[in-house]
């Protein structure tokens, strides 16, 4: 049986039902909740990240300025002290030795100069400060009297270090006091190492224009950063946090904050990607995991289709041939779980109740056909003997009237040769009838040559091509048996002939030990043949329906197999 609306009934099975209500919401509901959380998870602890490095930012700075503002106390205090204040000298490095102690946070000197840039003092004694006054001349000649100024530049005799420098005027009109110190000694560096920022994170120092003044990491000093991270000036002064990638392209999580009245600022730099613990780590692979538990869920689909959905589906094909007659065909397991088992057993149960039942009504049956055919050979032997043998007097009078007739009545003549035209053509018919109704070549060869006449009848009047085979060993079966093959055959061919247009068609017997099959196949039209047997009759198909009826009379099966535009074949099985 073919089977019509296969794409609605493909959405219909139960296969199809658990994809679309099952297994697709839930696996459309893990994947939006998972990257919803995932995402809302590296939100909420990115905020959080870039908050506490802020604060740590802002703890740095604050603790550089107050080191800054401490340092530039000494020196405000040794200008201001009354020593030097009343002391009208030449030579001043006296006084600067005198003050060794507090000025002992400057590392790198303690000098005494005119705005000019002439060097009246230094300690300890060196050598650079030529040099030095050479990149102090600028700021020397803008600094006013009493005026505390800090700068910050790099000094040729220490190219590796950035050197950062108080200047503090007022000690005479015209002099002003240059403390000059490493971040080492007075710039903090000290509170930077001290402040922890995770595994990866780093704390450093840069100037304004973002070059890198302290780093842990000394090969990075003078670096810029607004060229490693992409981040402008003006923003790198201001305090805030972002995410930010580095030249290599990784994520940096950056929170900076200004020191006081400097245009330095702290820098708390950390690797994005590092910051993710664990758990984030297992939320990060959730997608993949939820991917398992798709393939998952579609393998238990798959092993699910095997052992309920594929042998129920066989089953039902099994159903549908009971239904047709066949009704061993559930007499085989299918496979799959025990309840399928089960509901095969109890089917095929109830196919050998319906066998037991036709075969007690088999003899009654067969009386009944045995009369229908008893009463059509009585039909055919009083039409041929009564109404074909007046037929044929009538239309031999009506040869003898025709002959008899004086030559000028011509015109009757001719009435009668038409009036025994039709008289013959009526015994044609009615020969033909009879052969209907009692199939001689039945009675008196046997079923292959009757039904080799059926197809060369059929072939010489539709002008088609037409086959007949036998497979096995031909044999004589039961009178019952043989009528029913002929009278299926024949409705068959009738059928091809009015129905099918086609211009092929086979009839092929197989004989075996059991019984007979009989194929009937034709390169037609075709049609869409009912699920069912009953639906044949609500359809109009009268003579399959009859077809089906002698084959289960006799306990056999009757299959239609056909589809719009692809010919028709019918098979037929009876036992004997």
């Amino acid at each position: 049986m073919t089977r019509s609306g296969w794409p609605i009934r493909l959405w219909r099975d139960l296969r199809s039902q658990i994809l679309v209500w099952i297994v697709f919401p839930i696996t459309t509901i893990l994947l939006v909740v998972t990257f919803h959380g995932i995402y809302s998870h590296q939100r909420a602890m990115r905020a959080l990240v870039e908050d506490r490095d802020l604060a740590l930012a802002a703890l740095a700075a604050k603790e550089v300025e107050e080191d800054l503002v401490g340092c530039q106390s000494i020196l405000e205090n040794v200008r201001d002290h009354e020593v030097i204040l009343d002391a009208q000298l030449i030579d001043y490095s006296p006084l600067l030795r005198g003050f060794s102690t507090q000025l002992s946070a400057f590392d790198r000197g303690v000098a005494l100069l005119t705005k000019s840039g002439e060097l009246l003092a230094t300690r300890p004694d060196s050598t650079v400060w030529a040099a030095r006054i050479q990149a102090l001349k600028p700021q020397l000649e803008q600094v006013t009297d009493g005026e505390s100024r800090t700068i910050l530049t790099a000094f040729e005799d220490s190219p590796s270090d950035v050197v950062a420098a108080f200047m503090v005027s007022g000690v005479a009109d015209e002099v002003v006091l240059v403390g000059v110190f490493s971040l080492e000694g007075c710039g903090g560096a000290g509170v930077l190492a001290s402040l922890g920022v995770g595994g990866q994170g780093i704390l450093y120092l840069v100037d304004g224009d973002g070059n890198i003044v302290h780093h842990p990491d000394k090969s990075q000093v003078g670096s810029n950063i607004p060229t490693e991270l992409g981040i402008d000036n003006a923003e790198l002064v201001e305090a805030g946090a972002g995410l930010y990638q580095d030249s290599a392209g990784r994520d940096m999580i950056l929170a900076r904050a200004p020191v006081g009245q400097t245009t330095w600022a702290v820098i708390v730099q950390e690797p994005w990607g590092d910051l993710l613990s664990p758990i984030m780590r297992y939320s990060m692979i959730a997608p993949i995991i939820v991917l398992i538990v798709a393939v998952g869920a579609f393998l238990i689909i798959y092993l699910g289709a095997r052992q309920v959905l594929q042998p129920l589906e066989e089953l039902g094909r099994r159903a549908s041939k009971i239904a047709w007659g066949d009704f061993s065909a559930a007499r085989d397991p299918v496979g799959g779980i025990s309840e399928i088992e089960e509901l095969r057993v109890t089917l095929n149960q109830m196919a050998d109740r319906i066998r037991a039942y036709q075969a007690a009504m088999h003899s009654y049956v067969a009386a009944v056909t045995r009369a229908q055919e008893e009463e059509r050979l009585r039909l055919g032997h009083e039409l041929h003997d009564d109404t074909v043998q007046s037929l044929i007097a009538i239309s031999q009078g009506l040869e003898r009237a025709q002959n008899d007739l004086p030559p000028a009545a011509e015109d009757l003549r001719e009435e009668l040769g038409t009036l025994r035209e039709l008289v013959n053509s009526t015994i044609d018919e009615l020969r033909r009838y009879i052969s209907d109704l009692r199939p001689v070549y039945l009675e008196d060869l046997g079923l292959i040559p009757s039904l080799e006449k059926l197809v060369d009848d059929l072939a010489d009047g539709r002008a088609l091509d037409a086959e007949f085979n036998v497979i096995g060993a031909p044999h004589r079966l039961p009178a019952d048996v043989e009528l029913a093959v002929f009278r299926i055959v024949q409705e068959a061919l009738n059928n091809v002939e009015q129905h099918a247009q086609a211009s092929w068609v086979g009839v092929k017997l197989e004989f075996d030990s059991d019984g007979i099959t009989v194929f009937v196949e034709d390169n037609g039209t075709g049609f869409e043949p009912p699920d069912t047997p009953s639906e044949l009759g609500e359809r109009g198909h009268f003579g399959l329906m009859g077809m089906q009826e002698r084959a289960m009379l006799l306990g056999g099966w009757f299959s239609i197999g056909s589809k719009s535009g692809q010919g028709t074949k019918i098979i037929t099985y009876l036992p004997v």
